[in-house]
């Protein structure tokens, strides 16, 4: 995650998650429906994705002079091991997750591209949304000014 442009960053928790056999070995996770069911749809169903709650004491804020206490959302992630750690203040939410599982399936896109797309997966029903071998085909066709 870029924590510069999101002006947001979290005090990561120093976790080993993972052995040397990719067992999960320790961790807090909220596996939901929603979580699975997108891994599939976005085709990162091969990943590892972790919820993780925090602090909103451990968010701290560059745009705001380094102030910590304010809500947060965002993923760490680890390609190496293909594991994703979505950090959260709240309650996680559909544009949530599909938001954060968007920048570990397209992780070259600014978060303009990010934003539009969850906008778009939200507010569309899935029938009409092509999806081929577990990946989303109509993303990469659509072209479409961010700004």
């Amino acid at each position: 995650m870029d924590h510069m442009s999101a002006g947001e960053y979290c005090l990561k928790q120093m976790v080993s998650v993972l052995n040397n056999k990719r067992k999960i070995t320790k961790l807090k996770v909220q596996s939901t429906y929603l979580i699975n069911k997108w891994r599939i749809l976005l085709g990162i169903s091969d990943w590892v994705i972790l919820c993780e709650p925090i602090s909103e004491n451990q968010v701290v804020d560059d745009l705001k002079g380094g102030t910590s206490g304010h809500e947060f959302v965002g993923i760490y992630i680890d390609r190496k091991n293909r594991i994703g750690t979505i950090y959260h203040t709240r309650k996680l939410n559909k544009n949530d997750i599909i938001h954060e599982l968007l920048h570990v399936r397209y992780p070259q896109w600014s978060e303009k591209k990010v934003n539009f797309f969850t906008f778009v997966l939200t507010k569309t029903p899935l029938s009409f949304i092509h999806f081929k071998e577990n990946h989303l085909l109509n993303i990469k066709k659509l072209k479409v000014n961010y700004s």
